[in-house]
């Protein structure tokens, strides 16, 4: 909305929000309602989330989402899990997890007024290429990059593919353009 601050946006695997409400059928809308309720409102969320934080499901999980697990380590679980063990954690997942409804990506881009590079791994089971493909058809979107052998957390996954994607783009964007001086840069701090 403002591209004065901002030159230039990279995604990497966006959420297609496949559970948007707007995603859903007429008739399974009330029954998504109803099981997201359940969850928020019940003591059934916390104890899925008991479920859920634990280092074999996050493993699990990791596991199913990187196409290469070998990069999933003992580490990488816990740096995930430990965030999850905090006070209010709980919350904010189910929150995460039960949210359908807000803007669609295929709202908000072709509201976007810089430029924008979508990377996406090919092999990510969450968010499949073949539809993050009409992505790279908006006006915004400068350049739609598919990231071999790479599954839905390519930054973490494949940094040696992302990293240089990343300073391209940058190197690319980091002048501001000519309609805006260095004055109005600052003058806004």
């Amino acid at each position: 909305m403002e591209p004065e601050i901002c030159r230039g946006m990279i995604l990497l695997n966006i959420s297609l929000r496949m559970l948007h409400i707007k995603k859903q059928p007429w008739y399974g809308r009330p029954l998504i309602r109803s099981f997201q309720n359940l969850l928020r409102n019940t003591a059934a969320g916390k104890l899925f989330y008991k479920m859920v934080a634990t280092s074999e499901s996050v493993r699990n999980i990791l596991c199913q989402c990187y196409n290469d697990t070998s990069q999933v380590t003992e580490e990488l679980v816990e740096k995930i899990l430990q965030p999850g063990l905090e006070t209010g954690a709980a919350d904010v997942f189910l929150e995460f997890i039960c949210y359908s409804g807000g803007p669609l990506p295929e709202e908000l881009l072709p509201q976007v007024k810089c430029p924008v590079l979508i990377a996406w791994g090919d092999k990510d089971p969450w968010e499949p290429i073949e539809l993050g493909r009409a992505y790279g058809n908006f006006d915004s979107v400068e350049d739609f990059i598919v990231l071999p052998n790479v599954g839905h957390c390519p930054q973490d996954e494949a940094p040696h593919l992302v990293n240089p994607l990343v300073e391209s783009f940058v190197t690319r964007h980091a002048t501001p353009p000519a309609s805006v001086s260095a004055a109005s840069l600052y003058s806004s701090n």
